[in-house]
């Protein structure tokens, strides 16, 4: 018997500072989502949360695509299990089996659209509500990293509006506490977005309302010195695989936005940055690094697929797990392929993972039928 196609709904975008990256990232994985297993329904969601079904599809010009999408003005709304499409007074309602979440940043990486497609019974990649928001969270993510017993880059964090309403005291607090150089960045970000790294109280203030254009919460963390970046992807529920480590390249003082979106063309993402895998770094680190990356993505309740960013200090050996990314540009499918998957199988598989985790979900009991209502 012919297995029936899945409709597979294809969400990217949002209003998010790495919506471009979205974008991007929608891109590339339309290739790799195999139309002979899954009718694709690609929606893009537009900086104002407006959903619209795309009804074509050009690498050529992205902009265009995207000013011809909202020209058609197929407008989506989601609903209980599905979605309905709406052109003026028509409209037709579709099924949706899974979701697959492309969504960079806020809205679409930080729990608010998991939530809403838990509430509507729409299965979907990558973490749940708790996972996504706990790895968003920078400030929170460490917290939890140094009750693991984990070893993590000194740090301070505050509200923005402590900055304002006293900054000498919050500069004082940070220049007792931590050395230069110093990160400054928004607690809630991702892509490099705002982050500045500074070597004095002048640059750090600067860097502060740099920041504070993105998020009211600002993270400091002091800069470890001849550390290199070591990433390696996850994929899984309970028992997650690890993929190759990676060593980024970077020739500005930190791994920036350009580096990792301009440097390789509009159509590579993450693909474009310059990088050494496997990782050339010891076995045993390797292996240390991630075990490291298993147990982080167990304690955040983390689910599908993930990228954890880590911090290597050779001469030492010191790891210093930096953050995780729930949903990372490109998939981090070039990890991936150098661990013998390919990025059609690294599709599917996040698919499978996604309706894994929602009969799980559908096995628990939500009722407990009481005599409350029953009392006088």
């Amino acid at each position: 018997m012919k297995k029936s196609k899945l409709n597979l709904a294809i969400v990217f975008g949002a209003k998010s500072c790495e919506h471009e990256v979205s974008i991007v990232t929608a891109f590339q994985a339309w290739d790799w989502i195999n139309p002979q297993k899954y009718h694709r329904f690609l929606i893009y969601i537009d900086d104002n949360n407006q959903a619209y079904l795309c009804p074509s599809f050009s690498k050529k010009d992205y902009r265009h695509f995207i000013r011809k999408t909202l020209q058609k003005k197929h407008l989506v709304n989601f609903i209980k299990k599905g979605m309905i499409i709406r052109r003026g007074f028509l409209k037709k309602k579709v099924n949706i089996d899974a979701a697959l979440l492309l969504m960079h940043g806020s809205y679409g990486e930080d729990g608010r659209i998991q939530g809403m497609l838990d509430f509507l019974e729409i299965p979907y990649t990558g973490s749940g509500v708790l996972g996504s928001s706990l790895g968003m969270d920078k400030v929170v993510m460490k917290d939890i990293f140094v009750k693991m017993g984990l070893r993590v880059t000194p740090y301070e964090w505050f509200w923005n509006d402590e900055f304002n309403n006293n900054p000498k005291k919050i500069t004082a607090t940070i220049e007792k506490n931590l050395q230069y150089p110093l990160f400054v960045k928004p607690a809630n970000g991702g892509s490099s977005v705002g982050v500045s790294k500074v070597k004095n109280r002048q640059q750090l203030e600067k860097a502060i309302k740099t920041a504070s254009k993105f998020d009211h919460k600002i993270l400091v963390e002091q800069s470890v010195e001849k550390a290199v970046d070591i990433n390696c992807a996850l994929m899984g529920g309970y028992q997650p695989t690890v993929s190759v480590c990676e060593q980024p390249l970077s020739e500005d003082q930190f791994l920036s936005f350009r580096e990792k979106y301009l440097k390789g063309g509009k159509t590579k993402g993450m693909a474009g940055l310059s990088r050494i895998v496997p990782a050339p770094i010891s076995p045993k680190a390797t292996r240390e690094i991630q075990e490291i990356a298993k147990l982080i993505f167990r304690e955040l309740g983390c689910w599908g697929m993930a990228r954890m960013d880590f911090l290597y200090q050779e001469k030492t050996g010191k790891i210093y797990p930096n953050e995780i990314n729930t949903i990372p540009g490109s998939l981090s499918f070039y990890l991936w392929q150098a661990s013998g998957i390919k990025p059609p199988q690294l599709i599917d598989k996040m698919v499978e993972l996604a309706l894994q985790k929602e009969k799980e979900t559908n096995s628990l009991s939500y009722t407990f039928k009481s005599k409350i209502l029953d009392q006088k």
